[in-house]
């Protein structure tokens, strides 16, 4: 569960960049509610990885 929780992260990240690759190959770029899934995503993954950098760090 902590290796899932240290790069959950990433994870989101990935997942949010997938979200936003299929919707732009598959022409449902159209969809707002797609488009806002992967961007809140990639920012979830954001928060999440500077979260447990700062986790992390002795400072």
């Amino acid at each position: 569960m902590t290796i899932i929780k240290h790069y959950l992260g990433i994870i989101l990240i990935i997942l949010g960049a997938i979200v936003l690759i299929a919707t732009r190959f598959s022409s449902l770029a159209t969809h707002n509610w797609l488009l806002l899934s992967g961007f809140f995503l990639i920012v979830a993954g954001i928060f999440f990885h500077i979260r447990s950098i700062k986790h992390e760090s002795n400072y």
